[in-house]
């Protein structure tokens, strides 16, 4: 029993250390921009940069399959937008967060061409093919004041 309890609790620290050191590399659409370390963990970011602009900062990470994922983040620290492109589609519903249910439930316009959504509360357009996908995604109401939507690409 005691070495039960003993190993459990090994396991807790374990992954607290984890948690604690992973590299911070993606926020959640909708999300603050400083709390990315669950999101970081999930998608295995293994690089990460930021790009500050006067009303946004953007944070470009690299996925272990080569697939770029940028957010934008406003200077409220909310992020607004994401975009990817590379070989394979990142976790949409890691980089989406409770806009990915919103975006499996609405209405696409598809034909031949790319997934898209267009709502007054959520953008996505979503293309490619193997080895080839891109997208973005924004909340147009949380777009920053003078910041237009076609930054998030």
């Amino acid at each position: 029993m005691k070495s039960s309890v003993f190993t459990n609790a090994i396991a807790v620290a374990l992954a607290a250390v984890g948690f604690i050191a992973a590299p911070a590399a993606q926020a959640t659409l909708g999300q603050r921009a400083d709390s990315v370390a669950a999101d970081a963990t999930r998608l295995s970011a293994i690089a990460h940069a930021s790009n500050v602009h006067a009303a946004y900062t953007v944070h470009t990470i690299t996925l272990p399959s080569g697939t770029v994922v940028r957010e934008y983040a406003g200077a409220d620290g909310i992020v607004f937008g994401v975009a990817w492109d590379g070989p394979t589609l990142p976790d949409l519903r890691t980089t989406l967060g409770a806009a990915f249910d919103r975006f499996t439930g609405a209405s696409p316009t598809r034909g031949s061409g790319p997934l898209a959504v267009s709502a007054s509360d959520l953008v996505v357009y979503s293309s490619g093919h193997l080895r080839a996908f891109s997208g973005h995604a924004y909340l147009p109401q949380a777009l920053p004041a003078g910041v237009d939507a076609t930054i998030v690409r």
